[in-house]
């Protein structure tokens, strides 16, 4: 490997955990307070704003094992971010869908997230701004 290539790398995960420990927000903390990780964020995500999905469709979504889920879905739960329905035309099948909790929640975390990167671009020029992200999007293609 290159050296310049791995000395980069190695700062751009110093930028990165840098900026991880400057977004400790209340809310994050709220998350951490309920033992809510980034595996449920992504999990509201797949059923936000109002979609209903089913415990079969949400592991392979998420690329996990069925069992795996259900104690994903079991925190969610406790914490009333989602709801259980039986399918309507077939009883065998659990839909998850977001409460109002949850619908919330997503909402806050979507609009914390944009606010984050709205500071993270402030410091550039809308010119810089754009070359950034070409640049990224380039190599996110590599």
């Amino acid at each position: 490997m290159d050296p310049t290539t791995i000395a980069n790398a190695q700062r751009l995960i110093q930028l990165i955990d840098m900026r991880a420990k400057q977004s400790r927000s209340p809310l994050m903390q709220q998350l951490n307070e309920w033992g809510l990780s980034m595996s449920h964020v992504r999990l509201l995500g797949l059923l936000a704003p109002d979609r209903e999905m089913s415990m079969r469709e949400l592991a392979e979504a998420l690329g996990i094992t069925p069992p795996s889920l259900t104690a994903l879905t079991r925190r969610l739960a406790q914490n009333g971010l989602i709801e259980r329905r039986s399918h309507p035309n077939d009883s065998r099948v659990t839909l998850l869908a977001l409460s109002e909790a949850g619908r919330k929640l997503h909402h806050d975390l979507e609009a914390e997230r944009l606010a984050q990167m709205v500071r993270l671009l402030a410091g550039l020029s809308h010119a810089e701004q754009q070359t950034f992200l070409d640049l990224l999007e380039r190599a996110m293609r590599t």
